[in-house]
């Protein structure tokens, strides 16, 4: 099993899936000392990878499990946890706490927005309501939660001693075994510039020293990657607008989209070092960030 240890108390579970590209793309956090946690279950079909590595790591009780946000990939599985774990209290933004007591309309958004990938998620099951915690009330050893919509409106990051936890608010990172890197904005529908922009913003005024993103992994670079990506978002938008003028089909837009954003955006030059699989994977969810832009802008 393959197990991160990040710090003396902090892991890293890469909680791979049965798709082109995801190996890996998706974990787990967990911090194990005096209290232990989670951040984000991961989709349900690898909650039993997930349960065997913290059997592996000997943690045999949770204090909370902390959500970042309610995507498919990130809490997905966290019915399957609760399950395991029945009196752990669950941390999340409150408006999500009606799709997790009744996630039918979270796992049909989620069928038509992914479709094959969400299959191979797995279906989500429900949490008791009296285990769910609202974040901004949250204060319990030591964790501080700031709210931080953008990717999503109910996204949360978690400050806990040198550790934040920003979910995909920074976007979407992979580092290279040169210490390159690749960025990608994390902007699905509905999308709104100004409030990514000031969660980065929020971000950027929080003390910590090692930054834990939701896809992948972490960095102690943050002022300068928090700082890069706020610029992304900016250029993206010009981009898009410009190729929204242009082309006649949402097909034809998104090709000239990704085709001129892959120029001209440095954050995203390694993707010439990414295989099939991994260009696979970030196409779609390339798409659906340039989508998000485009409603964005035909609102504004």
């Amino acid at each position: 099993m393959n197990i991160l240890e990040i710090t003396k108390n902090l892991y890293l579970i890469p909680l791979d899936q049965n798709l082109p590209g995801f190996k890996p793309f998706i974990a787990s956090w967990l911090y194990k000392g005096e209290k232990n946690f989670i951040v984000d279950s991961g989709p349900a079909s690898t909650i039993p990878v997930l349960l065997k590595a913290l059997e592996t790591l000997d943690v045999t009780s949770l204090d909370a499990v902390l959500l970042t946000h309610i995507h498919i990939d990130h809490a997905g599985g966290i019915g399957d946890l609760s399950s395991r774990f029945p009196d752990t209290p669950i941390v999340c933004h409150k408006s999500a706490f009606p799709h997790l007591k009744d996630p039918s309309r979270l796992w049909e958004g989620s069928l038509k927005t992914l479709g094959a990938i969400a299959q191979a998620y797995g279906p989500i099951q429900p949490v008791r309501e009296s285990l769910l915690c609202d974040a901004a009330q949250f204060r319990d050893f030591g964790i501080t939660p700031f709210l931080t919509p953008g990717h999503a409106v109910h996204h949360v990051s978690y400050l806990f001693g040198d550790y934040l936890f920003g979910g995909e608010a920074g976007g979407v990172f992979t580092e290279f075994p040169d210490s390159s890197f690749y960025l990608r904005p994390a902007t699905p529908p509905r999308f709104f510039l100004e409030t990514s922009v000031q969660s980065v913003e929020t971000l950027l005024q929080v003390p910590h020293k090692l930054f834990c993103y939701g896809h992948f992994g972490a960095t102690k670079k943050t002022p300068e990657l928090l700082e890069a990506n706020k610029r992304q978002l900016f250029e993206w938008a010009d981009i898009i607008r410009e190729q929204m003028r242009t082309a006649d089909t949402e097909a034809e837009m998104l090709a000239n989209c990704m085709k001129t954003l892959l120029q001209k955006d440095r954050l995203l030059a390694q993707w010439r070092q990414m295989d099939a699989g991994v260009r696979q994977r970030e196409t779609t969810f390339f798409h659906n960030s340039i989508r998000g832009f485009v409603g964005y802008l035909k609102e504004t």
